[in-house]
């Protein structure tokens, strides 16, 4: 009954045309698959996009961060101004002098 299950197995797989298996050695034995064609060469544009960079030819800081950065510090004076004249006019709401301002003309403590 094992032959004729085995017999026509291979003659199915005959009919069909299957390939050896991975570690057949008709597949070991088999030529091995043509080298790719050549492929045209890339524009000058897309190698310069795949080129490696060097460490000397990128700049450490991206000039928009540079420009951001310089923009926070005017910023952080700013809000520094702004915050201490909140808090003189909290305290000047509250009827008090705020602690360390001298004002002109004022009687001192």
């Amino acid at each position: 009954m094992r032959d004729l299950i085995v017999r026509a197995l291979e003659l199915i797989g005959a009919l069909f045309g299957s390939k050896p298996g991975r570690h057949s050695a008709a597949h070991l034995n088999a030529p091995a698959a043509p080298a790719p064609a050549p492929v045209a060469p890339l524009p000058p544009h897309v190698q310069e996009r795949n080129k490696r960079l060097d460490g000397e030819e990128v700049d450490l800081i991206r000039p928009y961060y540079a420009a951001y950065m310089r923009n926070q510090e005017v910023e952080t004076l700013r809000l520094r101004t702004v915050r201490k004249r909140q808090r003189e006019l909290f305290w000047a709401a509250m009827g008090m002098d705020y602690p360390g301002v001298r004002l002109h003309g004022a009687p001192s403590a």
